[in-house]
């Protein structure tokens, strides 16, 4: 069993140390696994958490927050977060559901599989070549996206793609075909760790994608 994820009961809250240097996928893994063989441990009622030793994004925070509640008995209060250095902040948590109405897909979607839904989709693994998604919302891969997807299908021009691993055979947005943009498939067991969480999302006439951390710093 790895250590990538240890847990440690406080008195105000379970805190959650994680592996500052390992895969976000494996570091999910690790933590269902850990939440699943703990939870008659943990036990049930209101907890806040504490995610130490490794800084997260809102939408890695976000993924790892709804994995322990649809694992666990808990009904998380909140979020304590900081990171060395600076005042600890409490955060309410916001969950991606919030977003309205969303699927989440655990595991990996392989060649001739479809995922479809009238709102937004979470996938929590790898869309491989060959697969498709299709969503009225949001379309959201935490892991290798080689697949087809189509999100905004209804000609929602403010619906997005974001990917851990972003290198779609086919992207659309709206009515928007995104440029062919993939040249080989990324290989699952290669993780280029260089390589950001990025959004596609319409600009003008096309689909820009970018870094995530550049977007969020052009929308505030």
């Amino acid at each position: 069993m790895n250590n990538y994820v240890i847990l440690k009961g406080k008195k105000d809250r379970l805190s959650i140390h994680l592996n500052d240097e390992v895969d976000f996928l494996a570091l999910r893994d690790s933590l269902v696994s850990k939440i699943r063989e703990a939870r008659s441990f943990i036990g049930k009622g209101q907890m806040a958490i504490e995610f130490t030793n490794r800084k997260l994004s809102e939408l890695e925070e976000n993924v790892l927050i709804d994995l322990i509640k649809s694992n666990s008995d808990l009904n998380i209060t909140y979020v304590f977060s900081g990171n060395s250095g600076e005042v600890e902040k409490i955060k309410f948590v916001k969950a991606i559901t919030e977003e309205g109405l969303t699927k989440f897909y655990r595991g990996t979607l392989r060649s001739g599989a479809k995922l479809e839904y009238d709102g937004n989709i979470v996938v929590v693994g790898d869309v491989n070549p060959g697969a498709m998604i299709r969503a009225k919302g949001n379309v959201i891969v935490l892991g290798f996206l080689n697949g087809t997807v189509y999100a905004g299908q209804d000609g929602d021009r403010d619906a997005f793609v974001g990917a851990t691993h972003m290198n779609p055979l086919q992207l659309v947005i709206g009515h928007i075909i995104a440029e062919p943009m993939q040249k080989k498939i990324l290989d699952t067991n290669k993780v280029d760790r260089k390589s950001g969480f990025k959004i596609a999302f319409i600009f003008g006439k096309e689909i820009r994608i970018e870094d995530f951390s550049t977007r969020l710093a052009t929308d505030y």
